[in-house]
């Protein structure tokens, strides 16, 4: 298992209580090093302050740099013990700050680096006091003595390193476990919501995809099993046929995303902006008085999306007006100018209406009226009835309002003073160079 990176544990939540512990250890043992190695072992006052702080100071710098840190060590270990070679009187060859310096580094480097570091830094330290005891027999009576007064060192601080590579194992098993646990809770989000893709496109396919179908039959057998059926009837049921199976199309590219999320968005060819006259022409068919003023040269440069979401948006608004406004006739305007598309849906209101409402609002307000007409919502409630403030919004009117959104766009939609219904949105094309 690797060790944390000291940038992992510097992101650590405990990561100012981290800081605090070792600098306060640091200041600490620079505060007595320096005197213990002026007086007792007789260093210069200028150098024991100058190792000692930077002896003090790798301490917390082997958060961030451990291998440096860890070089850089044994400079001020030696350096202070040769310094100190004529003080004979001194109980240790090393002094004993320098060698809580050194145990408190050897710790440090067991939580911040490779365990191979910290136990290569304590070796190298134990070797360094019996090379120096080694190299100034004369300060004791006898060797024997001067190297037994390393063993100590030795012993404490293997036991302190071996400790302190077991709980920083133990931090960084819990560390991987803690990852192993958000990983999984992914997967689990991640799986239930395939099952449930999975359950709506079974609904569709059991539900939705049947009555199309059984629609398709039925409106295309009709001039067989009908023999006496007007022309005009059998050309009508014809072209509820064919739009029955556009939607059956539709409905089967919709469950092949759904039941495989891995699919483009888009298994064929997706309606745009310049398909929007034909579904003018379609809407016509079913007798509803589409006016249609078209402004628009080409779709050059217009991304997929702003094109798909401006005809998803004059479908929407005309499908509500022949669902919610029967018998009125309806105006569609489209323009394409200052590096945006325009479009306003407005239909009249229905025959039986009498009664105007308030004008349109703007997406992002908190209220929206009840008494929509046409390609809002259906007319049979007075919008200053209590049932007209309570009830919300058609998913319609959600789904317009999302798209414009997620098109960084804007839109307006609401009853008119008529009594009808108004939806204008303005999409902008991104990176677009056109002028007024």
């Amino acid at each position: 298992m690797r060790a944390s990176s000291p940038s992992e544990l510097a992101g650590r939540p405990a990561t100012a209580r981290i800081w605090v512990i070792l600098g306060g250890i640091a200041v600490v043992l620079a505060a007595v090093s320096i005197p213990v190695n002026a007086v007792l072992y007789g260093v210069p006052v200028i150098d024991a302050i100058l190792l000692g702080l930077i002896q003090a100071g790798l301490i917390p710098l082997a958060v961030r740099s451990p291998k440096i840190a860890a070089a850089l060590s044994l400079i001020p270990f030696v350096l202070l013990a040769l310094l100190g070679n004529g003080s004979v009187g001194a109980p240790w060859p090393v002094a004993v700050t320098s060698i809580l310096a050194q145990i408190a580094l050897i710790i440090t480097l067991a939580f911040a680096a490779p365990w191979r570091t910290a136990a290569l830094t304590w070796l190298v330290s134990v070797l360094a006091v019996i090379a120096l005891i080694a190299a100034t027999p004369q300060r004791y009576d006898r060797f024997t003595e001067s190297l037994a007064s390393a063993i100590p060192f030795a012993a404490i601080s293997l036991a302190l390193l071996t400790i302190a590579l077991l709980l920083a194992q133990r931090a960084r098993i819990r560390a991987q476990l803690e990852r192993e646990r958000r990983v999984t809770a992914s997967e689990q989000v991640r799986r239930e919501l395939v099952e449930e893709r999975n359950r709506i496109a079974r609904e569709l396919h059991d539900v939705v995809a049947h009555g199309l179908s059984m629609i398709q039959v039925q409106a295309s057998s009709a001039k067989y099993r009908l023999p006496d059926l007007a022309p005009e009837a059998a050309a009508e049921f014809d072209s509820i046929g064919a739009t029955s199976r556009g939607a059956l199309a539709e409905m089967r590219q919709l469950l092949g995303v759904l039941r495989n999320e891995d699919s483009a968005a888009g298994l064929g060819p997706q309606p745009g902006l310049m398909d929007i006259p034909e579904l003018v022409k379609s809407i016509r068919k079913t007798g509803v008085a589409v006016d249609l003023r078209w402004a628009v040269d080409d779709s050059d440069g217009l991304p997929a999306s702003i094109s798909l979401t401006a005809y998803r948006l004059v479908q929407e608004a005309l499908s509500n007006a022949v669902r919610h406004a029967a018998g009125a006739s309806a105006t569609v305007v489209v323009t394409r100018a200052s590096g945006a598309i325009d479009l306003m849906i407005e239909n009249e209101a229905p025959r039986d209406s009498a009664r105007g409402v308030a004008g349109p609002r703007t997406f992002g307000s908190t209220h929206t009226s009840e008494g929509l007409r046409g390609a809002g919502a259906a007319r049979d409630t007075d919008p200053a009835s209590p049932a007209a403030t309570s009830r919300p919004a058609g998913h319609g009117l959600v789904g317009m309002r999302e798209r414009v959104q997620l098109a960084g766009g804007r839109i307006e939609l609401g009853p008119i003073d008529s009594g009808g219904f108004r939806v204008a949105a303005h999409l902008p094309i991104p990176n677009s160079t056109e002028r007024a």
